[in-house]
């Protein structure tokens, strides 16, 4: 037990998949239980005036009958439907009242059937009879019009499937993605090593594109829409920028990290420019730059959201987003963060793998 929680420590791969496990369902758990319509539909009453005591006489859908010899209570566990009261009172004085739950915009729904009218002359004289009724409608601890349930959001995958496309504007979206990559880590480490290895360019460009980083990518798109049009083409534009101005610093990063003795055995052997930058840099580099590619991969979905704002006609996940927002599908916002999510994470296992299969040196084996 100690070992969970001691500073430093490493658990085994089997004890943190269980946790892992552990802790989604748990989280699961919680979503379920404060978005779940719990049956807690009452009726609350109470007779006013008149002369008791009281009997209400309660009908409702399936068949519910209820007789109560009180001046007030509450009625709880109902379902849905229409409720219809008979409320008399000891002078056989009678009030006929209905009222209609789960089905109203409030949650309470208060009705009063006669207007009472109290005064100094009428205060010691009979009034008419009353009364008021209070119908609750929690169905949930959080509204699921905030916060859906679990179950919604599931479900929601259905119609995502066959009325709005999910399939297909899941692979627009993913064709954004591998797009604006490849022209941005090309271009990241063509002018990335020409900053981090040639005193000349490092000199002219490297506050420049550092500066670069600090532009608010959002604020740019009108410039973007302007100069690439509102098409595909714009949005792979925008998306391999917004890779492009975080990756080439930490690409000049990685080359000053490059550690000095390789770069003095090298030179020691005599090794020409080029093959110290085949040799030592590329390999150095490039092996480190993955793991930074990782990382954005999960940033770059932020671009991705706000490029296919642009144009919603043409597609993407995010298009889908917006269209769901604006008619108050959470439900249907949820399931799409939900596969985004997925998405992303089959990206970090891809990467993963390629990172083994291209720096195998950075994994040694069991022999080793």
């Amino acid at each position: 037990m100690r070992k969970l929680f001691k500073i430093g420590g490493i658990l085994p791969k089997k004890t943190t998949l269980i946790i892992e496990i552990a802790g989604l369902l748990f989280f699961i758990l919680v979503w379920w239980l404060l978005t779940h319509p719990f049956n807690s539909l009452s009726i609350q009453f109470n007779a006013t005036d008149g002369v008791g005591p009281y009997k209400f006489e309660w009908t409702g859908p399936n068949n519910f009958k209820k007789i109560i010899e009180t001046g007030n209570g509450e009625i709880k566990g109902l379902s849905k439907g229409l409720y219809k009261v008979k409320l008399t009172d000891s002078n056989k004085e009678v009030i006929d009242l209905s009222i209609d739950i789960g089905n109203s915009q409030k949650d309470t729904t208060i009705l009063y059937p006669t207007e009472q009218n109290y005064s100094v002359e009428n205060e010691f004289k009979t009034l008419p009879l009353g009364i008021r009724l209070d119908g609750t409608t929690k169905s949930s601890i959080i509204n699921k019009a905030v916060f859906p349930s679990p179950l919604a959001v599931l479900s929601s995958f259905k119609e995502l499937h066959f009325e709005n496309y999910l399939v297909k504007n899941a692979i627009i979206s993913i064709k954004l993605n591998i797009w604006g990559y490849i022209e941005a880590i090309t271009l990241s480490l063509i002018i990335g090593f020409m900053i981090g290895l040639v005193p000349f360019f490092r000199s002219l460009l490297r506050k420049y594109i550092d500066a670069i980083r600090f532009v608010p990518l959002a604020a740019v798109t009108g410039l973007f829409i302007a100069w690439f049009g509102i098409y595909m083409g714009m949005k792979i534009q925008f998306l391999a920028f917004g890779i492009f101005v975080f990756l080439v610093p930490v690409v000049v990063q990685r080359i000053d990290e490059v550690e000095k003795v390789y770069l003095q055995t090298s030179y020691t052997l005599g090794a020409t420019d080029w093959q110290t930058f085949r040799n030592v840099y590329w390999p150095s580099v490039t092996s480190r730059i993955i793991d930074d590619i990782r990382v954005l991969t999960a940033i770059s979905w932020t671009y991705i959201i706000v490029a296919e704002l642009v144009n919603t006609e043409e597609g993407g996940l995010g298009s889908l987003i917006f269209k769901a927002q604006r008619s108050s599908r959470l439900d249907k916002v949820f399931a799409i963060l939900l596969l985004i999510i997925i998405i992303g994470f089959i990206q970090d296992i891809i990467f993963s793998w390629l990172d083994k299969k291209l720096f195998k040196f950075k994994y040694p084996s069991k022999s080793e």
